[in-house]
């Protein structure tokens, strides 16, 4: 499956193509400038392509590291005691849906937003016990999420 998505991105006349696990993360290069309108034109060519309408997030190289520099709860050093995740977002939630996600917060998860990332992190002892939360619900924007280790592991092979 993500060999064909590889070879669906190069048809689009993308470069580098690299694909990372089965949850469509795709490296490539391209020459295009606004992420924005590449994103658009990749949802309408997949549409096409493959039959059902998805969003895609465009990150470059940089807004990965950027995201993953402003994490702020030390991933690296509590990996043993906790899960971290980022979620890409669409775009950056107003207050009151920021409030709503915070009222969410306490022993189980913790938040934070940074720009259009959301950051959240809850205690590998909640593993197979812990709530689901609906993000895009709460915070009422589409996002994407990764663990730290597939944005570790993303940011490497941009680089």
């Amino acid at each position: 499956m993500m060999a064909d998505l590889r070879k669906l991105f190069e048809s689009f006349g993308l470069t580098d193509v690299v694909t990372y696990i089965q949850t469509g993360n795709v490296l490539f290069s391209t020459n295009y400038t606004d992420a924005e309108q590449l994103a658009q034109q990749l949802e309408k060519k997949l549409a096409s392509s493959l039959g059902n309408k998805m969003t895609v997030f465009v990150l470059s190289p940089a807004e990965l590291r950027k995201a993953a520099a402003h994490n702020p709860f030390n991933p690296e050093h509590l990996a043993e005691e906790q899960r971290c995740h980022l979620m890409f977002l669409s775009a950056e939630p107003d207050e009151a849906h920021r409030k709503a996600l915070m009222t969410l917060q306490g022993e189980e998860y913790r938040f934070h937003i940074q720009d259009k990332v959301l950051y959240y992190v809850y205690s590998r002892k909640h593993d197979g016990s812990r709530r689901t939360i609906n993000f895009e619900k709460v915070l009422g924007v589409i996002g994407t999420s990764r663990s730290w280790k597939v944005i570790n592991k993303l940011i490497e092979l941009s680089s």
